[in-house]
């Protein structure tokens, strides 16, 4: 990759505090599950199953409000200008 994406992908993928989840079926499983039960979208399911597998220190930072439905997970919502 190269210019500016290219450098902010590097510097975001080479933060040492950056936790990268791996998909297990387990991981699958439990988004399938918060899908139908909370009603995500895929990838969003995902996301929250991969931040609630890092165990509550993690907060997950969004402007959707959907996410505030799921008890367990600790939400930051994230004010932006319109």
């Amino acid at each position: 990759m190269s210019g500016t994406l290219g450098i902010w992908y590097n510097d975001f993928f080479s933060t040492d505090s950056l936790q990268i989840v791996d998909l297990s079926r387990n991981v699958l499983e439990i988004a399938t599950r918060i899908r139908a039960t909370f009603g995500l979208k895929t990838p969003d399911a995902l996301q929250t199953v991969c931040c609630l597998s890092l165990e509550s220190q993690y907060l997950f930072l969004t402007e959707d409000r959907a996410f505030s439905k799921i008890e367990q997970l600790r939400v930051c919502k994230v004010l932006t200008e319109s």
